[in-house]
């Protein structure tokens, strides 16, 4: 149970943000930040009214790319790690997800003859998920098809650039395609009990994202059902190559310790 819980909780995250690592011509505008410079490593701490609530370590190649990513969620529930393995092109291919030591999922990404993210993949033994992909002349993602193996609803996220700094994202529910679960958690006896599922009803959710120069979101905007639900507003501390060290959202605060490669 306790690795099963992580891994929904990082295939979820990842439905808005898993085109941060995929082939440069599949790079969208709604990613969190840009990097600069030739960045060895990122150490990012969040904090939830001063509170630790996670650490993330990633390693990165000279030329770029992601090799493997490292996590831990507070006070030391859950762990794991992940790694990335690119095929001769220097496309991301596989994802191996590690989860508190004895838990291993895969992503798989399948390219069109052009290079661009046509078909995500998600196994847990077997294949758990798949999400399709549609792409616009330019190589930026303008939708994406959601489902699990074993039901019939589908989500789909429809995304537009109406310039160069901003992003809009809807998603379409249909049937029952997801779950969420509350749970409580017995830290000293390692246990963590369900309390609560909420079938997703039928319903359109929209976010708009803006971003800076730099290409960090400085203002996310949440739509439920075509009524504002929720402004976010994001403030940066950069460092000298104009990646930032330090960002703040309302009660979240984020500290990111890079490392670069000596040039």
């Amino acid at each position: 149970m306790k690795s099963s819980i992580l891994i929904k909780f990082l295939l979820l995250f990842g439905l808005f943000y898993s085109c941060i690592k995929k082939s440069e011509n599949t790079n969208s505008e709604f990613i969190e930040s840009k990097l600069f410079g030739k960045v060895k490593s990122i150490e990012t701490k969040t904090f939830k009214n001063d509170t630790l609530k996670s650490v993330e370590l990633k390693i990165y190649r000279k030329d770029g790319n992601i090799e493997k990513s490292k996590f831990r969620f507070e006070p030391n529930l859950s762990y794991g790690e992940k790694l990335f393995i690119y095929d001769n092109k220097n496309n991301l291919e596989k994802e191996v997800i590690i989860s508190d030591g004895d838990t291993t999922n895969t992503h798989l990404y399948i390219y069109n003859n052009l290079g661009l993210l046509k078909k995500e993949e998600y196994y847990e033994n077997k294949l758990h998920c798949l999400t399709n992909f549609k792409i616009d002349s330019s190589g930026k993602i303008i939708e994406k098809n959601f489902k699990y193996v074993n039901s019939e609803g589908l989500r789909t996220f429809k995304f537009y650039y109406p310039d160069s700094l901003t992003t809009i994202t809807k998603e379409f529910l249909r049937g029952n395609p997801d779950l969420t679960t509350k749970i409580k958690i017995y830290p000293k006896e390692n246990k963590k009990e369900i309390l609560k599922k909420d079938i997703f009803p039928k319903s359109e959710r929209r976010e708009v994202f803006y971003h800076n120069n730099l290409g960090n979101i400085v203002k996310k905007e949440r739509f439920y059902e075509g009524k504002k639900t929720k402004t976010e507003n994001f403030t940066y501390e950069l460092d000298f190559e104009n990646n930032w060290v330090k960002s703040k959202s309302g009660i979240i605060r984020k500290e990111r310790k890079i490392e670069y490669y000596k040039k």
